[in-house]
């Protein structure tokens, strides 16, 4: 296969493609993301790519047309959990208020910065108030540290 490209909707893949597709559906984007991607060597090294691609939302006209996410790895199957990992950092900070009606708004955005993420986060420190269980929050908080050692290690 090296060399080779391969199409995917990684629609049996377990993991951040189906959290992604079950995302994108919420917001309204109506086709299946898109994978794409080959394996090859590089400096005597087997290095892959993997391309996901949006669509747009038919819900959300006027927040983003479609667009695309690429990420590089060392085999194919753990890339696409890396793209589309990427992929939802990107969609939680385009759809910013759409995903904060829904459980995926603790799911951290790519600039982690932003005060809206930052408020956020202060909720949970204190015991959100909002949220009815705090199972919901200790969850959120634990999925938060994941992303940070995520971050980390890569």
């Amino acid at each position: 296969m090296a060399g080779a490209w391969v199409s995917s909707y990684c629609l049996n893949t377990e993991g951040f493609p189906k959290i992604l597709y079950a995302t994108l559906q919420k917001l309204g984007v109506k086709d299946r993301p898109g994978y794409e991607g080959h394996e090859y060597e590089k400096h005597g090294t087997e290095r892959c790519e993997a391309t996901v691609y949006i669509g747009k939302s038919e819900e959300f006209l006027d927040t983003t047309e479609a667009w695309n996410v690429t990420a590089t790895g060392f085999c194919l199957v753990d890339t696409y959990q890396v793209v589309a990992h990427k992929a939802l950092w990107y969609l939680c900070q385009i759809y910013e208020e759409p995903i904060a009606r829904t459980p995926m708004k603790f799911f951290p955005p790519l600039e982690k910065n932003r005060r809206v993420w930052r408020a956020r986060m202060e909720a949970l420190q204190v015991g959100d108030a909002q949220e009815n269980s705090p199972t919901v929050v200790y969850l959120a908080r634990y999925l938060i540290a994941l992303d940070e050692q995520y971050d980390w290690q890569a």
